[in-house]
């Protein structure tokens, strides 16, 4: 079966092809680069591991993307391409901030439901939105970033909702990480300064919950307390533990 992965080549997303990889499955990876693409090939030669280049902040490639993939015979949608960003309100790039509202959200928004869509035609299939830990409660200096998950956990929250209304067996799950080990903050010019996890292990608990029909994948126990405890307290009260969960780079002595 095959598994169409966007920001698929780096990251996170690379090793969810990975474990996808590793379990038998094809992959379709979706990224503006190719990052990690020939060395994923070599690892891995007797799988078909196909890659097209888009740039997902633009309406246009989605849609692009969606009419390339017409006749694909997809089971899997992962829809991982994202960015962050962390910085004081009166410095941040407004440019970068809508940039970031169109890769994590409207590209989400597009290519999910239309795959949830084919899914549902074909009578199977399994959809995956790489949310994030961020969507569990407001953070200052990075309030577009956790914005912009909740956008993504709440969609898969009502189409799981719609799904079951109509009886599909198609389902969709919110994949919910707190920090991993990636590139992620150094393009977010930030330094967690709370454990972070590695993408493999993310990775395989994602492909688990995705098989299980999960709704929510929440890897590593101190991250489902925190799940837990983000319903307990008031969001304001939230936003002054998360102040000091991350550091901007630039703020570093």
């Amino acid at each position: 079966m095959l598994a169409l992965i966007t920001g698929g080549t780096n990251g996170i997303g690379l090793a969810i092809a990975e474990e996808f990889l590793q379990n038998g499955h094809d992959v379709l990876l979706v990224s503006r680069s190719e990052g990690h693409l020939e060395e994923l090939k070599k690892k891995y030669p007797t799988r078909l591991i196909s890659f097209i280049s888009h740039d997902l902040t633009k309406e246009e490639e989605c849609y692009q993307l969606l009419k390339e993939t017409e006749q694909r015979d997809i089971s899997f949608f992962i829809a991982n391409a994202g960015f962050g960003d962390i910085s004081h309100i009166d410095q941040s790039d407004i440019k970068k901030d809508v940039d970031m509202v169109k890769l994590n959200d409207i590209s989400t928004l597009i290519l999910g439901k239309t795959f949830l869509n084919r899914f549902i035609k074909k009578g199977h299939g399994r959809v995956m939105f790489v949310s994030s830990a961020a969507s569990f409660a407001p953070a200052p200096y990075m309030s577009c970033y956790y914005a912009s998950k909740v956008f993504v956990y709440y969609l898969v929250h009502g189409y799981h909702r719609e799904l079951k209304h109509i009886k599909s067996k198609v389902t969709i799950s919110a994949l919910c990480p707190g920090p991993v080990k990636t590139d992620f903050e150094k393009r977010a010019n930030v330094k967690f300064n709370i454990f972070a996890r590695s993408p493999s292990f993310v990775a395989k608990k994602a492909y688990k919950g995705l098989l299980k029909g999960r709704l929510t994948i929440v890897p590593g126990f101190e991250m489902k307390c925190l799940h837990f405890l983000s319903h307990l307290f008031p969001k304001r009260l939230i936003t002054v533990f998360l102040k000091s969960s991350a550091t901007i780079v630039t703020d570093l002595k």
